[in-house]
């Protein structure tokens, strides 16, 4: 089955965003280790907060505030490293304070970087979302978007269980609270400049993701996949079951 990295479309010089809810962190760091078993030279960061790097999901993280020393520091790691996740700052004990939008193009032009993977929004490990009025925090010049949804989320019912801000996927599709998250709503949010197209660059090519895509979801991904395409924004839909098992619907 092929890998997140065969199935995507990459620019020459990738600054990739990550949106939605799902699986942004798992899919960052995945799609991070692909590119650098192909000899790339990744940075992983964000522009919200992602908790400290887990054993294997990075091989170093940076911390400073100061732009010149993350590029010095970045551009040293690449002597003994592929992969290396960059932060602001370290709050609390377990997580990282992102960067501003402006910076990951800096990483990416100036620190030796050959791609540089952004999680730009949070979803407080829900399966959807639609964003608030300051979300998300979209990179300056990004050039490739993932929007992330969980297939788990397909026909269950608009409820602060399922949904990340309810209140404003509910606006965005016409919904009520507790009504059904049809494919057909949940396109009408992936479409949406107000949903999951929010911010994103109309120079970038977005690919839908499902996650958690199990075969009994099959026939409403398929539905979901069908209306989404219909979109020239939407470059392609994707579907996984496990983090590093991909397919084109």
């Amino acid at each position: 089955m092929p890998s997140l990295s065969q199935l995507l479309a990459l620019p020459a010089h990738p600054l990739i965003a990550i949106v939605g809810a799902g699986g942004k962190t798992t899919t960052m760091y995945t799609l991070a280790d692909e590119l650098a078993a192909q000899g790339k030279r990744v940075i992983t960061t964000t522009t919200t907060h992602i908790f400290i790097p887990r054993r294997g999901e990075t091989d170093t993280f940076i911390v400073s505030p100061e732009l010149p020393r993350l590029l010095g520091m970045a551009a040293g790691a690449w002597m003994q490293h592929r992969r290396v996740t960059v932060a602001s700052a370290l709050i609390a004990a377990s997580k990282l304070a992102g960067l501003p939008p402006e910076q990951p193009y800096e990483l990416l032009t100036r620190s030796g970087a050959d791609v540089v993977i952004v999680e730009a929004d949070g979803a407080r490990h829900l399966m959807i979302k639609a964003p608030a009025a300051h979300e998300p925090v979209i990179p300056t010049h990004t050039n490739l978007a993932l929007l992330l949804i969980s297939a788990e989320a397909l026909k269950q019912p608009l409820t602060p269980d399922i949904a990340h801000r309810p209140e404003h996927v509910a606006s965005v599709t016409g919904l009520n609270p507790g009504d059904i998250l049809t494919p057909a709503h949940v396109a009408r949010l992936v479409t949406s400049e107000q949903g999951a197209l929010k911010h994103i660059p109309e120079t970038a090519p977005a690919y839908l993701l499902l996650t958690h895509a199990t075969p009994e979801r099959q026939q409403a991904m398929q539905e979901l996949a069908a209306l989404v395409r219909r979109s020239p924004r939407i470059a392609g839909v994707l579907a996984s079951e496990k983090p590093r098992e991909w397919l084109a619907l």
